[in-house]
């Protein structure tokens, strides 16, 4: 009988810190969102250690989804003469591969992951105001062929058949 009443007693203590221990992971993860939720700046947000997206102007976004913009690197708008009528030159390239074409001031950023067709719009292709009197890529026929078959890169070694 003293030993069921002994371990009635450790299977007690076992649950009594098991309880303790889902309180204390429940209250780390509340502090761990009141710290999230108390981000308002992209200062804040630096400084606390989320990612910075490698944009212009600078971007940092909390883990709960929530962009904010390095408003240091923000233009005034006496810094920028903004022509009356789109003009050609308004086109950029952006992407962390340069392989994105839109509006200067459009949000042009990408993953990292480089594509041996992007080379082929650098060789053949050019950013420009289209048609629609949209920035985008101009098609070419050699620029179709070099997408159909892209050239090897260090990136993208051919492999001996």
């Amino acid at each position: 009988m003293n030993t069921s009443i002994k371990t009635t007693k450790l299977l007690g203590l076992l649950v009594i810190l098991i309880i303790i221990a889902g309180l204390l992971l429940s209250l780390s993860s509340i502090a761990r969102q009141q710290r999230v939720l108390s981000i308002g700046s992209f200062e804040d947000c630096a400084l606390a250690g989320y990612p910075i997206m490698e944009s212009y102007p600078e971007q940092c976004r909390t883990p709960d989804g929530r962009t904010f913009v390095n408003e240091k690197q923000i233009a005034t708008s006496t810094d920028i003469l903004v022509p009356a009528e789109p003009q050609a030159s308004d086109c950029v390239i952006g992407g962390c591969s340069a392989q994105l074409c839109g509006e200067r001031g459009d949000d042009l950023m990408s993953m990292c992951i480089y594509s041996p067709e992007y080379a082929c719009y650098k060789k053949y292709s050019a950013c420009e105001r289209q048609a629609d009197g949209k920035c985008g890529w101009t098609p070419t026929p050699q620029l179709q062929r070099c997408i159909a078959n892209p050239p090897a890169t260090d990136n993208n070694p051919q492999v001996a058949q």
